[in-house]
């Protein structure tokens, strides 16, 4: 089981639309994922379609009151389950906070449990952009952190607090930085090369371009390849997807498709969502 963390100090880089949409591709190609919405915005708990303002969540596992069965809930989107945020995770960070019990490993225990840890290929944990106790627990709990960026502005910045603020927390921990809402200007151009420069094999090869079905997609509160597959932006996180496996899992994942295509009756192969 391979555990992701999405997450950066700074708002709107595309942090839940990328946790959203390399879960639903990774339910796509057959893998087993929990998404953990660790915002208390919830906003990735929408996407995924199992929002509920009055359900602890992730908040119930934070604070010892609910086991890791009673929080996960089905998405509508196939091979996804989620454990859900909303509003009661900030009231759960301030009482952490004021507790001399263990603070730092409560998502780690969970994912260690028998119902988590043997179901799942892959966990996908969206963040807040606040370094709050619930994404310190992330952190520590990832085997690997993806630090969305936008080209340009304020949030080249937020990528080496991110990195400088989280380190030491998983030794050995594999952090990538994703360029997010790629446009062709003159600005993002130069931003691309610096960010490449800066971080080297850090660097996601794949950048992801920025689209109009990105918006339609968060207002609709569907990931984007689940409303619009072949668009620029899908098409940028199904490459992400690829450098995230193995070429043999990745090998793997085309069969499923393949195979899935496949009319049983005829042995034709068919258009499939």
């Amino acid at each position: 089981m391979k555990v992701i963390g999405v997450g950066n100090l700074k708002g709107g880089v595309g942090k839940t639309t990328t946790s959203t949409s390399l879960a639903y591709l990774l339910g796509r190609y057959g893998k087993k994922v929990l998404v953990i919405d660790a915002d208390a915005q919830g906003n990735a708990s929408q996407t995924m379609g199992a929002y509920n303002p009055d359900e602890e969540g992730l908040a119930g596992i934070m604070l010892g009151d609910k086991s890791a069965e009673e929080v996960i809930k089905r998405t509508r989107y196939e091979n996804v389950d989620i454990v859900t945020a909303n509003m009661w995770l900030m009231k759960a960070n301030a009482k952490i906070l004021n507790s001399e019990e263990n603070q730092i490993d409560r998502i780690e225990n969970m994912l260690k449990t028998e119902c988590i840890h043997s179901k799942y290929d892959y966990v996908i944990c969206d963040c807040g952009l606040l370094l709050d106790i619930t994404v310190i627990n992330v952190i520590k709990a990832a085997d690997m952190l993806i630090i969305p960026v936008k080209a340009g502005g304020y949030g080249i910045k937020a990528v080496e607090n991110m990195i400088d603020q989280t380190k030491g927390l998983h030794e050995g921990q594999q952090v990538k930085v994703l360029m997010t809402m790629k446009t062709g200007n003159k600005t993002n151009k130069e931003t691309a090369v610096w960010l490449k420069d800066m971080y080297k094999d850090k660097m996601f090869k794949t950048e992801i371009r920025r689209s109009v079905v990105a918006e339609k997609a968060e207002t609709a509160e569907k990931p984007i390849p689940a409303m619009s597959q072949g668009s620029n932006t899908a098409r940028d996180y199904n490459s992400v997807i690829k450098e995230i496996m193995s070429e043999e899992e990745w090998n793997e994942a085309q069969e499923y498709i393949k195979e899935k295509r496949r009319n049983k009756k005829t042995g034709r192969f068919q258009k499939i969502d």
